[in-house]
C-alpha cells in the first residue's frame, strides 16, 4: 500500500506537522486529509489564530507534493 505525508504549510510560526499513513490511493489519502485539516483548524482556532492561507499538502513516498487542500477551503466549509 503506498505511504502518503501530510504537510502543514502556513506563512506563520505554526510547527509544519508532517503526519500521514498508508492509504490504498490518493483519493483515500486526501479524504483523510481533509478530515485532519477540520480537526486541526477547529482545534487550533481556539488555541491562537492559524494562518487560513496556508495549505495541507499530501505528498507521495518520495515526498513530492502530488495534491493540495487548501486552508482557507475547509475554513469555509466548517464556518
Amino acid at each position: 500500500m503506498p505511504h502518503y505525508y501530510f504537510q502543514l504549510r502556513t506563512s506563520n510560526a505554526v510547527p509544519h506537522v508532517e503526519r500521514g499513513g498508508e492509504f490504498p490511493d490518493l483519493t483515500s489519502a486526501l479524504a483523510e486529509a481533509h478530515s485532519a485539516a477540520r480537526v486541526m483548524l477547529h482545534s487550533r482556532i481556539r488555541e491562537a489564530p492559524l494562518d487560513v492561507h496556508g495549505s495541507l499538502d499530501i505528498e507521495d513516498e518520495r515526498h513530492r507534493t502530488v495534491a493540495r487542500i487548501l486552508l482557507a477551503d475547509v475554513a469555509r466549509q466548517i464556518s
